[in-house]
């Protein structure tokens, strides 16, 4: 209730005028509404469960494939470091070098192998040496009447054959930039032999090694005897 300031009389709060004396009541001011402020900062939105998993798999993902790539190091390191150490090594330098020198024909082997009395009484005049592991390396060079080292190859096959030897290897690699037959035979005791052939203007050079196993004929500084060798 509202009191007339004219005459008192009280008036309800919405009358427009005083009832008694008719006095006008001025009108009551409205309030206007509260503006949103348009530049109100946004609230950042928290990150939802499912985006913090997805974040958590990708950081997973990059520790696993890390981990991956540092096993591959070690293992790659690994194979360098056990290749090095091989019982077997290669030749090194000059000073660990003999050199072997018939006619046209030469090749290279480590000053350790010894070189020994024997003889072999189809190739008079062969080489023999001996390796740190009792490997028996002879070289010799015949006049053939072979037309072609596939002759010369199926040859050693069949006397092999008939010898009760069996074949374990027959190949054809590059020597001095020429073909040259590789053929390894398990032999009747057990043993094996290596036969390792050059065939040029009717000549065969011949490197024949043998061993108690596959290792110790094809070891890394036999092949590297064998891949120094060289016709003039």
């Amino acid at each position: 209730m509202k009191k007339c300031p004219e005459c008192g009389n009280p008036s309800y709060d919405g009358a427009p005028v005083c009832g008694n004396c008719g006095f006008k009541f001025p009108k009551q001011k409205v309030a206007a509404p509260k503006g949103e402020d348009i530049f109100q900062k946004e609230r950042k939105e928290k990150k939802t469960s499912n985006e913090d998993s997805i974040l958590n798999i990708i950081k997973q993902k990059k520790l696993i494939i890390g981990i991956i790539l540092l096993i591959t190091l070690i293992v790659i390191c690994g194979i360098v470091l056990t290749g090095s150490n091989n019982k077997s090594s290669p030749i090194q330098t000059t000073a660990d070098v003999g050199e072997f020198s018939a006619g046209d024909f030469s090749f290279k082997y480590p000053k350790g192998w010894s070189e020994v009395n024997e003889t072999d009484d189809s190739h008079p005049g062969a080489k023999f040496f001996r390796n740190n592991e009792n490997t028996s390396i002879e070289y010799y060079n015949v006049s053939t009447q072979h037309t072609s080292l596939k002759e010369v190859t199926q040859e050693r096959i069949s006397y092999a054959q008939e010898t009760g030897s069996f074949v374990e290897l027959v190949e054809t690699i590059t020597l001095d930039g020429r073909n040259a037959s590789n053929i390894i035979l398990e032999n009747a005791d057990g043993d094996y032999t290596r036969f390792v052939s050059m065939f040029s203007d009717g000549e065969l050079y011949v490197f024949k090694i043998s061993g108690d196993s596959i290792n110790s004929i094809t070891s890394n500084e036999i092949n590297d005897m064998i891949n120094s060798a060289d016709i003039a």
